[in-house]
């Protein structure tokens, strides 16, 4: 049954479908008065909006850090010569999915593509590397070493964070050992 851009599909034991959800008591009450079958309850799992590929792009731009940094998390391996060889951005996009009901069959097409534009933009900017390893492809989180990032402050010397005009503090003589005592 269709319905504008609502649908119900009739299953042997169950109905599901995309509805507005003003129309699911009328529809329920409608579904009491039924001699062949019993409605007992109706469930909402999830929530479908009426958005157009201009808006979801703009929703996901949005969102745009958080997806980066979702993308750097999951990218992320222990040591910089393992790669992961499963399609991440796909494994993105449905964490970020925007459920539409003009994508009701959750192709998520702009999700996709916005992902994978944006991976690519990491890979150009160095925030992540790309190998063939045997297994095909593969995708990992770049370093720090490799993003040029040093884990102190250049300004940094023994512990002290110099200030830009003021002078640096005075270098310390290396300790010296004492000579060991003369046994007897």
């Amino acid at each position: 049954m269709t319905r504008g851009q609502q649908d119900l599909y009739l299953h042997p034991s169950s109905f599901s479908g995309v509805l507005d959800e003003d129309n699911i008591q009328s529809l329920q009450e409608q579904l009491s008065k039924a001699q062949a079958f019993r409605c007992y309850h109706v469930d909402c799992y999830e929530e479908y909006r009426d958005l157009s590929d201009k808006g979801c792009r703009a929703e996901l731009k949005a969102k745009r850090d958080e997806i980066t940094e979702y993308i750097l998390e999951k990218c992320r391996t222990k040591r910089s010569n393992l790669y992961i060889v499963d399609p991440v951005a796909i494994y993105v996009a449905e964490h970020f999915e925007i459920r539409r009901l003009c994508d009701k069959d959750r192709r998520n097409k702009v999700g996709n593509q916005f992902v994978a534009e944006l991976m690519d933009g990491l890979l150009q900017k160095g925030w992540l590397v790309s190998a063939e390893t045997s297994q095909g492809e593969g995708i990992r989180t770049a370093t720090n070493k490799e993003r040029g990032i040093s884990r102190q402050p250049a300004a940094q010397v023994a512990g002290q964070i110099t200030m830009e005009g003021q002078p640096s503090p005075p270098e310390k003589a290396p300790k010296r050992k004492k000579p060991p005592a003369p046994s007897l």
